[in-house]
């Protein structure tokens, strides 16, 4: 048997992001992957044995790719004046970029609740983003605390979630900024 193609791994998990966006979590299926990624059948299945590692897959390539976004662009040092800047604009890039990878990020929210596991990844990834916007504001000279660092992940993500599923607000870049505004002011004003 041949070895595992890596860059059809990669192939199979960007069709399974699609999938899991498009038809939600009962539609993710190892056949429904392979007919995305125009692949013979069985495919999916000799790169993912299981459906938790498939959506192991799905997980760390969500989770790198935002992790990416976020030190691309916001984990250098900044003058606390711009630091409402970087931090919107990292926190906007979910919204700007494709709908299929925070949309399959919310599906695998609304799984994990009965899968403790996937509950388990998805906690670690939310404070891996914590940590990154922990970094982020220490390297502005602004001492901000893990709590307000969560609770700006969490209500951005609340954000995202209700524009996504309900188009209000249709551009959710002013409330982004309204609560990295309300997070900082704490700060600054202290």
């Amino acid at each position: 048997m041949p070895r595992p193609n890596p860059q059809r791994r990669e192939h199979l998990v960007a069709a399974a992001i699609a999938v899991l966006a498009e038809k939600g979590s009962r539609g993710l299926t190892h056949r429904a992957v392979d007919a995305a990624a125009g692949v013979p059948d069985g495919t999916a299945s000799r790169y993912f044995r299981t459906r938790d590692a498939l959506m192991d897959a799905i997980i760390q390539r969500i989770g790198r790719r935002l992790s990416e976004r976020v030190d691309a662009h916001v984990v250098r040092p900044l003058d606390p004046a711009h630091l409402e800047e970087a931090l919107v604009e990292v926190l906007t890039l979910m919204v700007a970029d494709e709908r299929g990878e925070p949309l399959a990020l919310f599906e695998l929210h609304l799984e994990s609740t009965r899968n403790p596991a996937l509950r388990s990844m998805l906690a670690d990834a939310l404070r891996g983003r914590r940590d990154l916007i922990v970094r982020q504001c220490r390297a502005a000279g602004i001492a901000i605390t893990e709590q307000d660092a969560l609770l700006l992940e969490t209500s951005v993500l609340g954000l995202l979630l209700t524009a996504l599923t309900t188009g209000v607000p249709d551009d959710p870049g002013p409330m982004i900024r309204a609560a990295a505004r309300a997070v900082l002011d704490r700060y600054v004003r202290a």
